[in-house]
């Protein structure tokens, strides 16, 4: 598993933040999230990973929100057949907003992370041996974790210029 997180400040208030997260739209902003081609179909995400073509997996969406410890947080989980990411949004409130902070955990299937390394080793210079697996694997898990992380941090500002747009 892979955890990779982003924040951002939002001009909005507590409530309004969390009827956003709260509702479906917000989600088809995850980057490569789309609806289906058919009215009532499930959700698209078209993967864009470095190393691989992207794929186009179908993802199940669930929200829930939580709250303890006297804070809450608004849970979700995309789950397809090639990746599954469970994330979570927390609320801080802010002197002029509120700072919101999206975790993501990713769960990649192993025949995926194998289709990477597959084809960055055949990009590879790196001569047929024992320890050249274990350095590709590295190296993907590198590559994903810096793509995803960069997919944090787009998601946090979709979600914030769409509270803007709301706000204006």
């Amino acid at each position: 598993m892979l955890t990779v997180g982003a924040e951002t400040l939002l001009p909005s208030s507590p409530d309004e933040t969390w009827a956003a997260l709260g509702r479906r739209s917000t989600y088809l902003r995850f980057p490569g999230v789309t609806r289906g081609p058919e009215a009532g179909a499930r959700l698209q995400h078209a993967l864009d990973l470095p190393i691989l073509d992207t794929i186009v997996q179908t993802v199940t969406l669930s929200i829930a929100r939580v709250s303890g410890n006297g804070r809450g947080e608004r849970r979700f989980v995309l789950r397809g057949s090639m990746v599954k990411i469970a994330g979570r949004f927390t609320l801080e409130p802010a002197a002029d907003g509120v700072r919101l902070r999206v975790t993501l955990d990713y769960d990649i299937a192993p025949s995926l992370k194998e289709q990477a390394v597959t084809t960055l080793r055949s990009r590879s210079p790196l001569p047929i041996r024992t320890d050249a697996d274990a350095i590709l694997s590295r190296a993907v898990d590198e590559f994903f974790e810096t793509r995803l992380g960069e997919q944090a941090a787009a998601y946090c500002e979709a979600v914030r210029a769409q509270m803007a747009t709301r706000s204006a």
